[in-house]
């Protein structure tokens, strides 16, 4: 579903939020040794995010993420990855909106299907 108005802009509101959300992974990134693959990773899916491409893809690398900030010895931000994880679920559930690259590529078709005879 790719919901306009007030439910559409509440989608873009949840996909910014998620987006922002991303940046505290920027500084763990660097601290890693694979941390140049890692800051690209989180910068493509904000970017995702922003513009609504593949929203349950980059969700699902929202999750990924989280999972691997749960398992980092460095210092894993417990406190932010559950509701960054959560946001990004509700976010696959919802769908991105009609106000997003997802709806201008594969929204809004009208199917009929033919009566069975």
């Amino acid at each position: 579903m790719f919901p306009l108005g007030a439910p559409g802009i509440g989608l873009v509101l949840l996909r910014l939020c998620l987006a922002a959300s991303l940046w505290p992974f920027l500084g763990s990134a660097l601290c890693s040794p694979p941390g140049q693959m890692m800051f690209w990773a989180v910068i493509g899916t904000a970017l995702a995010l922003l513009l609504g491409l593949l929203t349950p893809v980059a969700c699902g690398l929202c999750i990924v993420l989280a999972g691997l900030e749960a398992i980092a010895p460095v210092h894993p931000l417990l406190v932010h990855m559950v509701p960054l994880a959560l946001n990004a679920v509700a976010l696959v559930l919802l769908g991105p909106g009609a106000y997003s690259v997802d709806a201008r590529l594969y929204g809004h078709r009208v199917l009929t299907l033919p009566d069975k005879r």
